[in-house]
């Protein structure tokens, strides 16, 4: 798959949870009956949809961060982040429209390479990804038929100091 296109499938999942984010924000929807039901969709949880986006945000401003580059991470602000219309865009950039359209096309293609590289690319598989924030802990108990090996394996200076200990007290 293209960079570009990988760019656009990650852009659209991240406005669609962007939007259902800022429309889930303690607010109870209208329903209207006579419009049919658009079926169930599938949502991530609140924590894993803000991760995606901040994720989002994030890995494109890295893919963007040289320093030659500082006007196409406005463009990547204004244009897809902020959704600000292309008009107003070219504008906000000040650049003239052939030169918008260059960065646009590039913007599109470095950051869909970085998400591709990073793992944000495909959203399904980013969703199924659990990281455990710590690290497993080792279980303590001995394990069935190993403690008698365990035990034997012990320094016998321990030992010693251990024996010690039990007869001061």
């Amino acid at each position: 798959m293209k960079a570009a296109e990988v760019f656009d499938t990650c852009y659209t999942r991240y406005r669609g949870l962007r939007d259902w984010l800022k429309d889930s924000s303690s607010s109870v929807r209208a329903v209207t009956l006579d419009s049919p039901s658009t079926g169930y969709q599938w949502r991530p949880t609140r924590a894993r949809a803000c991760e995606y986006v901040a994720d989002f945000e994030r890995i494109a401003h890295r893919a963007l961060r040289r320093p030659e580059w500082k006007g196409r991470l406005k463009l990547f602000r204004t244009y897809f982040v902020h959704g600000v219309d292309y008009q107003q865009s070219v504008r906000l950039v000040g650049v003239s429209e052939g030169t918008f359209d260059y960065w646009f096309r590039e913007v599109k293609r470095a950051v869909g390479r970085e998400f591709s590289r990073t793992g944000l690319f495909p959203p399904s598989t980013y969703f199924q990804s659990r990281v455990s924030a710590a690290p497993e802990r080792p279980v303590l108990s001995p394990v069935a038929g190993r403690s008698e090996e365990i035990l034997q394996q012990r320094n016998p200076q321990v030992e010693r100091n251990d024996q010690q200990v039990l007869q001061q007290s």
